[in-house]
């Protein structure tokens, strides 16, 4: 084992596929980069491992703690496996490609695309993309692939820009589904409140209260690109919003519309306020009537810029 604890070693093999370092590991799950010895070609592939109330054996095997925590476990890897095919069916540019899922060591494997570029996170820290028609550039596809998404019932509940990787050829891919819902018209269930502080909109801090849907999604991005004209600082978070309306205060945000006065055009501006507006029915209900917010905008180069470094992103 490595020093990332329950992550399989590098060298062993799953299948045809031999594990090489962990990219990352979270509550739900560890994502390794992979190498496909049929295809020849590298992989990222996400291990289901819920840190909570699994641990790893030592012959590789996963397991939950306890007895009382079998269902819970059970529960979370059939959804695992099921949002895992259903974005499988996905063939967008700008969403992250699952082409293989499968049940090995008691739990549940989803094979992805390996991207290389940046993400959008450490480009928007560094300062390399924060000009209103950079934005735009990224803005538009990633629309599409929100879209297409949304169109098959799913929403992503996660976007941010450390889960937007930016290719070296300038495009955009939405990475990382692991807060993914197939919610839309139906009833959202979690094994908890996935949330990240101020790209997540209020009603994500209570899954049982406010039905979520595309308006939600909107929120992440509108925060997303708050992010891009804030040296990568998000809005504050969406709890503290709240707090101040409960107790009749004035919304505490510092809208986009003053914090870009000047350096932005207002149409672009007043696109990503109408995106954070606190309750969701304020907000755009689909990514196309957000999309008409921005017609104003004025796009003299619908190509996105190009970038030579090169990193790895966990998708």
């Amino acid at each position: 084992m490595d020093s990332h604890g329950n992550a399989l070693p590098e060298g062993y093999r799953l299948l045809w596929y031999r594990i090489g370092r962990v990219l990352g590991q979270g509550g739900f799950g560890i994502t390794y980069e992979a190498f496909d010895t049929n295809l020849e070609t590298p992989v990222a592939i996400k291990e289901y491992l819920p840190k909570e109330f699994a641990v790893r054996e030592q012959d590789s095997t996963v397991r939950p703690f306890t007895e009382d925590r079998k269902k819970m476990f059970e529960w979370g890897m059939e959804r695992f496996l099921q949002e895992a095919r259903t974005l499988a069916k996905f063939r967008h540019q700008n969403i992250v490609r699952v082409y293989n899922v499968f049940e090995e060591n008691g739990t549940a494997y989803m094979v992805m695309d390996y991207e290389q570029g940046e993400s959008l996170d450490q480009l928007f820290k560094l300062r390399r993309l924060d000009s209103e028609k950079d934005l735009i550039r990224i803005l538009m596809p990633l629309l599409d692939g929100v879209e297409h998404m949304h169109e098959a019932g799913f929403i992503h509940r996660d976007i941010k820009p450390a889960n937007i990787y930016i290719r070296l050829d300038g495009s955009p891919v939405l990475l990382d589904f692991g807060s993914a819902r197939f919610a839309i018209g139906g009833e959202t269930k979690t094994l908890t409140s996935l949330v990240t502080p101020g790209f997540a909109p209020f009603e994500q801090y209570n899954p049982e209260g406010t039905k979520q849907g595309p308006w939600t999604d909107i929120y992440g991005i509108g925060a997303t690109l708050y992010a891009g004209i804030n040296r990568g600082r998000g809005p504050i978070e969406a709890i503290i919003r709240g707090s101040a309306h409960i107790e009749g205060k004035p919304d505490p945000i510092e809208v986009a519309s003053e914090k870009g006065k000047g350096h932005y055009t207002e149409a672009f501006l007043s696109g990503i306020d109408s995106a954070l507006a606190f309750k969701p029915d304020d907000r755009p209900q689909s990514i196309a009537e957000w999309r008409k917010l921005f017609s104003a905008v004025k796009r003299q180069d619908t190509q996105a810029p190009k970038y030579t470094k090169s990193q790895t992103k966990v998708p």
